[in-house]
C-alpha cells in the first residue's frame, strides 16, 4: 500500500496538464515579453542619452506592440481546457540519438577545425593574449556542414523523449550530452555566440522539467523569466570578460558589473531602436525579405542562386554605417518585417502565432514532433525583441532533424 506521504509519480498523461506559465507561449508574451517591450519602450521614447541617434517613436512603439499582440493572440486561438493526449505516445528507435549526435559532432568538427589546429590559439584567448575578433576569423564556414552544429538542439529533446525513464549508470547517450555541451559552451567563447549556450540551456531546463521534474511546484522555477535574469547575468559578464571587457571597456568603465549592466540592455534597446531606424530611414515596405527567407539564403547551393534576389543586407550595412553602431547590429524580430512587407507584416505576425499555437498544442500532448519542437523553437520567441531567430537556419535545423526522426525513426 502506497503511504499517502510518498512523492506522486509523473504518468505520461498527468505530464500534460502541470507545466509551469512561462511554458505557454500566450502567457510568455503577455506577461513577461509585452511588459518588457513597454518598459523598453519608455526608455527609448525617453531619448537616452547612450544612443546617439534615436529613431523609435511613438507610432513605431504601437506597430511594434501591434505585431506582438497579434502573435499573442494567434498563439492562443482554439485552444482546449485540457490537452488532447494520444493514449500511447509515438515511441523513437534509441538510434536516432546516434544519428543526430553524429550531425551535430559532424558540424562542430567543420566549425572549429582551424581552431582545434591551433590549440595554442584558445590558451592564448583566456589568458587575455588574444582576442576574440582573432578566433572568429578562424571559424570554419560551409554551408550545409557547419550549421549542423544546430542538430545539438534538437538532440536534448530527443534524448528526454527517447528516456523519459531516469537511466541509471553511465551510457554512451549521457556521453554525447556532455560531449555536446561542452561544445556549445566552447563555442560561446571563442566564437562569441552566447546563444548556442541559450538555446541548449533553455531546451534542457523545458525537457528536464516537464520530463523529471514530478508533480511539486517551485516556487523560484514558476517566476521563470523573472528568476533566470540573475543567473543569466552571470553568464553575461563571464562571457563578456574576454570577449571585451578585458582588451578595451576595461579602460572605459569603472567596473566590470556597470559595464555588463550597460552592455545587456544596450542590446535590446539598440535592436528596438536599429529597427525602427531600418523602417524611417530605408523606407516602410521598401527592403527584399532577406530577414523572413533567410533560412532560404543559406540553403546550400539553392541560396547562392536565391541570395541576390532577396538580399538587402548592403543597405542594412550602411545604415549600420552612416546612421547606427555597428557594434550593436541587432534589428529585432519585429520590425524587419515592416521594412520588408509594410503592414503586411502582420501577416508575419500571424505565421508566428500560428507555429507556437501547434508547438504548444504538442507541448501539452507530451507526444510527437511538436512536443520536441516546442522546445527548440522556445528560445526564437524569447528573442523576438532583439532578432529575428525564427527564420534563419538556427531552428531550421533542429526542426529539419525532427521532422527525419519523427518520420524514418519511429518504432515499428
Amino acid at each position: 500500500m502506497q503511504s499517502k506521504y510518498a512523492r506522486p509519480e509523473r504518468t505520461y498523461a498527468q505530464s500534460a496538464f502541470n507545466g509551469y506559465w512561462w511554458e505557454d507561449p500566450t502567457r510568455l508574451l503577455l506577461f513577461f515579453i509585452l511588459p518588457l517591450y513597454v518598459l523598453l519602450s519608455i526608455q527609448l521614447l525617453g531619448k537616452p542619452k547612450a544612443i546617439e541617434h534615436v529613431y523609435y517613436t511613438n507610432f513605431y512603439a504601437f506597430a511594434g506592440g501591434l505585431f506582438l499582440v497579434i502573435v499573442m493572440v494567434v498563439s492562443s486561438l482554439g485552444r482546449s481546457p485540457t490537452p488532447v493526449v494520444e493514449p500511447v505516445p509515438i515511441e523513437i528507435e534509441v538510434r536516432a540519438l546516434d544519428f543526430v549526435f553524429v550531425l551535430a559532432l559532424l558540424g562542430y568538427l567543420v566549425m572549429m577545425s582551424q581552431v582545434l589546429m591551433h590549440p595554442a590559439m584558445i590558451l592564448s584567448f583566456f589568458s587575455g593574449n588574444t582576442s576574440v575578433y582573432d578566433l572568429v576569423d578562424m571559424k570554419g564556414r560551409i554551408a550545409g556542414l557547419s550549421t549542423l552544429t544546430q542538430a545539438a538542439v534538437a538532440y536534448v529533446p530527443l534524448y528526454f523523449y527517447v528516456f523519459r525513464e531516469r537511466q541509471s549508470g553511465f551510457n554512451r547517450y549521457k556521453l554525447y550530452m556532455i560531449v555536446l555541451g561542452l561544445l556549445t559552451l566552447l563555442r560561446s567563447f571563442v566564437f562569441a555566440e552566447r546563444l548556442a549556450v541559450i538555446e541548449m540551456a533553455l531546451t534542457t531546463v523545458l525537457m528536464y522539467l516537464r520530463v523529471r521534474g514530478g508533480l511539486r511546484r517551485s516556487k523560484i522555477i514558476a517566476l521563470g523569466p523573472f528568476a533566470a535574469i540573475g543567473p543569466m547575468f552571470g553568464f553575461f559578464i563571464i562571457n563578456e570578460y574576454h570577449r571585451s571587457w578585458a582588451s578595451y571597456y576595461i579602460n572605459i568603465y569603472d567596473n566590470l558589473f556597470d559595464f555588463a549592466l550597460e552592455r545587456i540592455s544596450l542590446y535590446y534597446s539598440t535592436a528596438l531602436n536599429n529597427g525602427a531606424g531600418i523602417v524611417s530611414v530605408l523606407g516602410w515596405g521598401s527592403g527584399h525579405p532577406m530577414y523572413t527567407f533567410n533560412w532560404l539564403i543559406r540553403f546550400p547551393v539553392i541560396g547562392e542562386f536565391i541570395a541576390p534576389l532577396l538580399d538587402s543586407s548592403a543597405d542594412f550595412d550602411s545604415f549600420l554605417n552612416n546612421y547606427a553602431d555597428p557594434e550593436f547590429n541587432n534589428p529585432s524580430g519585429i520590425f524587419v518585417h515592416f521594412y520588408e512587407w509594410g503592414w503586411f507584416a502582420l501577416f508575419i505576425a500571424v505565421i508566428i502565432g500560428w507555429v507556437f499555437n501547434r508547438s504548444y498544442a504538442g507541448w501539452r500532448s507530451g507526444s510527437g514532433f511538436w512536443y520536441c519542437a516546442h522546445a527548440a523553437l522556445y528560445v526564437c520567441l524569447l528573442e523576438i525583441l532583439r532578432v529575428p531567430l525564427l527564420f534563419t537556419s538556427r531552428p531550421l535545423v533542429p526542426i529539419v532533424v525532427l521532422l527525419i526522426v519523427f518520420r524514418f525513426m519511429k518504432k515499428r
